[in-house]
């Protein structure tokens, strides 16, 4: 009993209300809230490497062409983009997936509680019946 008292007040809390999502649900739900973080995470990547090495950003504008390369800076912010989505597909299934083992072993364990209260039940219902 106390195992699983310490688990709904403790782990339990996040992990129970994960209960209501199917995988694809409670993935697609916490990367669309995870994506605008990945665009404003890869913009500031881009800022911090154009004021760490300014002229590197000039010099290939001279020599590749200011078309170039703002398209292969535009890829690369893309790329990224991709990249951390694809990551936090990865990492919101496998989160998924440790969650609902530890649903199990709590269900598991409600069982054995279930378990433990009907023998008390029927012990009682016995001795209440043998003392008649």
């Amino acid at each position: 009993m106390s195992k699983v008292a310490l688990y709904e007040h403790g782990e339990g809390k996040t992990t129970l209300r994960l209960n209501k999502f199917y995988k694809t649900d409670y993935s697609s739900r916490n990367f669309l809230s995870s994506l605008p973080l990945g665009i404003i995470t890869g913009l500031l990547i881009l800022a911090l490497v154009f004021v760490a090495d300014t002229e590197w950003f000039i010099r290939s504008y001279e020599t590749i062409g200011g078309t170039m390369s703002t398209v292969l800076l535009v890829a690369a912010f893309v790329l990224f983009v991709i990249a951390y989505c694809f990551f936090s597909l990865y990492m919101f299934n496998h989160k998924y997936d440790n969650y609902r083992g530890n649903l199990r072993s709590y269900g598991l364990n409600l069982r054995r509680l279930k378990r433990v209260y009907e023998e008390e039940e029927q012990q009682a219902a016995e001795n209440t019946g043998t003392r008649q």
